[in-house]
């Protein structure tokens, strides 16, 4: 049995365009209904959790200026990790891994979710040792969502690639957050598939030309998108960005836009 790979679409909050893809002049004034997005990625070493999405007590805790910036206002407890995985027939037990892409409140919000699950929880070692330092909320990192990490330690992981299960290889894509992290998945019948989380927010996130307004690292956050849209070249991937229901198949140099499935009965495998 191979690796099979299914999409969750954990709701929609509302934020500028430009926040996400600046540099583009038709975008200024605009608003954008994004997705928050998690994986689900079985394999025969166990299952695998690619991010948490938005916490359902998020209204609550989040601090008055970031409301400011993003409209929680569509976001309903239905949507969010433990709703959406129960609707599947799954709970937190029933992973084997749980990895953080990053740890911004719109990806690991669900994260506590998995406190008592014997779940092993992955995050690159910068970024933990990033967000610990913090004295408080602040760049969109709320603590509410991973301070339970003091007590379940995370297993941190560290250099530019680390193989999580055969044919699933996770890569530090720095620049966004210090920590950030994509994946690439080898899939029999699909190919090469590659996760981008927020490295790349939409499809249409193109370094030097429709950049992130908000980020960590500007220019580590242009190299770790040349490196990826590399990497899809090369493997002929389909890439999924990390704020988008558009994804990208790749043909060496030629790019064809795919509807990304997140329907429980499509599966890509």
């Amino acid at each position: 049995m191979g690796n099979k790979l299914s999409g969750l679409n954990l709701g929609y909050v509302t934020v500028h365009e430009q926040s996400l893809l600046n540099n583009v002049p038709e975008y200024v004034g605009e608003s954008y209904c994004t997705p928050a997005i998690a994986y689900i990625i079985d394999t025969p070493e166990g299952r695998i959790l690619w991010e948490t999405g938005f916490s359902e007590r998020a209204l609550d805790e989040w601090p008055t200026e970031w409301l400011d910036v993003v409209d929680l206002s569509k976001l309903t407890p239905e949507m969010c990790i433990e709703s959406s995985l129960r609707a599947r027939g799954l709970g937190p037990e029933d992973f084997r891994y749980v990895i953080q892409a990053h740890l911004h409140s719109d990806h690991a919000g669900g994260l506590r979710v998995f406190e008592e699950a014997g779940v092993e929880i992955l995050v690159h070692e910068d970024e933990y040792n990033f967000v610990t330092s913090l004295a408080g909320d602040e760049s969109f990192y709320c603590r509410a969502d991973w301070e339970f990490l003091d007590r379940k330690k995370p297993t941190l992981l560290s250099g530019s690639e680390i193989e999580i299960a055969h044919g699933v290889t996770v890569m530090h894509s720095p620049g966004h957050t210090p920590g950030q992290l994509s994946m690439r998945l080898d899939l029999p019948s699909t190919g090469s598939v590659l996760l981008t989380s927020d490295a790349l927010y939409t499809h249409e996130s193109c370094p030097g030309k429709s950049e992130p307004q908000m980020g960590w690292d500007t220019e580590q956050w242009r190299d770790s998108a040349r490196d990826l849209i590399e990497v899809a070249k090369k493997h002929e991937s389909l890439l999924f960005p990390g704020h988008d229901e558009t994804g990208i198949r790749f043909y060496g140099e030629r790019r064809e836009l795919v509807e990304i499935a997140f329907d429980e009965n499509q599966t890509y495998a």
